[in-house]
């Protein structure tokens, strides 16, 4: 339930070192391997994982894995996570919808449940309207930022940086609050 902090290195992409640390094959026929893995924030991997047997069975399931990274630790271990199966029901919501149409059919409750907040939160962002540069973006209650000024109207200045102009002041705003909260399209680009 802990944290495992070990070596990752430079270049190794993420879905490697995974692969390396997850995949097996066992002299009975059974086996383990990643067939996909998604990072998101780089906070977050969402990995497909697939186990069978000799026999030709199968089973897909996603495991969830929190990410940290320690650019220059002292003893080498610069690359920390914590592994959760779906059978867990791991609060991280953001898993791609390309990983969760890899997954074999469940009839385990908290892995059902993990999904469909899943899944529903792709629905919620394909629901909501592209940023765009020079679009206007309204929310329904203002965001309060730490010099104590409050905002609810912005244009897009970068939408992929996230930077917006409102009052004649540059924002930055976190990816979450967009997520998170109510907001509206007021005017298209």
């Amino acid at each position: 339930m802990g944290w495992t902090f070990t070596q990752k290195y430079h270049g190794e992409s993420i879905k490697e070192f995974f692969k390396k640390e997850f995949d097996y094959r066992r002299d009975d026929g059974r086996y383990g391997r990643v067939i996909d893995c998604a990072v998101v924030n780089l906070s977050t991997a969402y990995i497909a994982y697939e186990m069978g047997d000799g026999t030709g069975k199968r089973e897909v399931t996603a495991i969830v894995c929190l990410l940290r990274f320690v650019p220059n630790a002292p003893d080498g271990c610069n690359f920390g996570y914590k592994d959760m199966t779906e059978n867990m029901h791991p609060y991280y919501y953001d898993c791609p919808e390309r990983i969760l149409k890899l997954l074999t059919p469940t009839d385990n409750e908290s892995a059902l449940r993990w999904r469909e907040k899943c899944w529903e939160n792709i629905r919620t962002r394909k629901a909501r309207p592209r940023l765009v540069k020079g679009a206007v973006i309204e929310f329904t209650e203002p965001i309060t930022f730490r010099s104590g000024r409050q905002e609810r109207t912005f244009r897009v200045i970068d939408p992929r940086r996230l930077v917006f102009e409102s009052g004649g002041m540059r924002f930055k705003l976190r990816r979450s609050t967009l997520r998170e909260r109510e907001w509206k399209l007021v005017q298209g680009a």
